[in-house]
């Protein structure tokens, strides 16, 4: 087996988000709802926002509380950066000839812009934000988007992300799988049975070339 394109989630995978993703959460909720802890929030990490909110609030309509996270967030660009080994990793890959697209539960806009504050923006060739898809991750249309766009088969691609609906789009969409440790859920991703795991991204490397 030959790795010819790799996929990135963004929050927790490449960018350290915790905080640009935490405070916006509670920066909203406080405001339409009431505050909750970070433990309950972590739980739904990585679905698309508007079910997210939904799944704390028991609201059906959370338009004011989505509204008020983006608007949060793109007055907060500070609070995101990358991790460490990101940028020489994403450099390695691109230099040795990968293919890489980044695809995300989040809205495009501020998606596109966290990647190009810090700078990491130029190394992926496709990108997918929330608005770009009918059936976003953990569903494989996503995923199968972005591989038709770079002309690669599931089979020789790899999906990387620190959620369960990372690993489970790779699943579904028939790619392999690289849970990470250090993002939004910690060691929980080894649950969903990722056919790797890693602490580091730098890790990834070895792994794309033992394939």
């Amino acid at each position: 087996m030959t790795i010819k394109a790799i996929l990135f989630d963004i929050d927790g995978t490449l960018l350290d988000t915790h905080e640009y993703v935490y405070q916006a959460f509670e920066h909203s909720l406080k405001k339409h709802h009431k505050l909750l802890s970070r433990k309950e929030i972590k739980k739904i990490m990585g679905k698309p926002l508007e079910e997210c909110y939904q799944i704390l609030t028991d609201l059906d309509d959370v338009g004011d509380l989505a509204d008020s996270h983006r608007e949060f967030q793109s007055k907060n660009y500070h609070l995101s950066k990358t991790f460490p080994n990101t940028v020489p990793t994403l450099e390695e890959l691109k230099n040795k000839g990968f293919a890489m697209a980044a695809i995300t539960t989040r809205a495009r806009k501020t998606a596109k812009k966290t990647l190009e504050d810090a700078g990491i923006l130029q190394y992926f060739k496709y990108f997918i934000g929330f608005e770009d898809v009918t059936r976003p991750k953990p569903d494989a249309e996503p995923l199968l988007k972005a591989l038709k766009f770079l002309e690669v088969s599931p089979k020789d691609a790899i999906m990387v992300g620190d959620s369960e609906v990372d690993v489970y789009a790779g699943k579904n969409a028939g790619t392999k799988t690289v849970g990470v440790t250090y993002g939004f859920h910690g060691e929980h991703i080894t649950k969903t049975h990722p056919d790797y795991v890693i602490s580091d991204i730098k890790e990834l490397i070895k792994i794309v070339y033992s394939l």
